[in-house]
């Protein structure tokens, strides 16, 4: 009995469980997410190899059934052909109303131009916008001077020439005066011809088409870029103020 009751005493001597400090639960903590972030890479692992085998067992009769609800190449082939859009048989006519309709085009991007300068003469574009323009215009510039060529004319210089510190917008305003001014030669120039005498043949009346329609391409861009381009600018302004 005494034996038990020293036993006892002894138990009773076992010191309390002192509280774990901050830095033993911090260390307690680390351990934990560890644990947590190796038992979820696990997971994760296993989900994947899951997907991948059952990826792997996809019957091939249903791989198949969807590629061919897709058209073949053939008829891939021959719905772009409907959507290539073909030009129409070169005549004088044609031309000079394509001419004119290009000029028609241009009036836009002036006028937008025009205003900008009226109320900031200084408005300047990002060199985001204002590169893919310079570059448009350049390529409009030498394909209205190769379409005055095909014609029998040589370009002529820019009337109002500009100093080369000048402001990108007005150099571009430049640009596009002068290129209306060329489109409105051409056209004149067109109507004068006369394709029963040989003045001009039906190969060359179809090469100044191909030129217009692509100067009426490069224009439309230069559009949508300038307007952008003009919008950000109005918008660095209301910040400023």
């Amino acid at each position: 009995m005494e034996e038990r009751m020293g036993h006892d005493r002894k138990i009773l001597k076992i010191e309390k469980i002192e509280k774990v400090g901050s830095a033993e639960a911090a260390e307690l903590a680390r351990i934990e997410e560890a644990h947590a972030a190796t038992t979820s890479k696990t997971k994760f692992d296993a989900a994947l190899a899951k997907a991948e085998v059952s990826y792997e067992h996809v019957p091939r009769k249903e791989v198949v059934i969807e590629a061919q609800k897709g058209p073949s190449p053939i008829e891939e082939l021959s719905m772009s052909a409907k959507k290539i859009q073909r030009l129409e048989p070169a005549n004088l006519t044609r031309v000079v109303s394509l001419a004119e309709e290009t000029r028609q085009k241009f009036q836009a991007p002036i006028q937008k131009i025009e205003e900008a300068l009226k109320k900031d003469a200084n408005a300047k574009l990002s060199p985001i916008h204002e590169i893919p323009l310079s570059e448009r215009l350049v390529h409009i510039d030498a394909t209205l001077k190769s379409a005055l060529g095909i014609v029998g004319l040589e370009a002529k210089p820019m009337a109002k020439a500009v100093a080369p510190q000048a402001n990108p917008l007005t150099k571009f305003l430049n640009y596009l005066t002068n290129g209306d001014k060329q489109l409105s030669t051409i056209a004149l120039e067109i109507t004068k011809l006369d394709t029963t005498k040989g003045e001009i043949t039906p190969a060359r009346l179809l090469a100044i088409q191909i030129k217009l329609n692509f100067v009426q391409q490069e224009i439309e861009f230069f559009t949508n870029v300038l307007n952008k381009g003009l919008e950000s600018v109005k918008t660095l302004m209301n910040i400023q103020v």
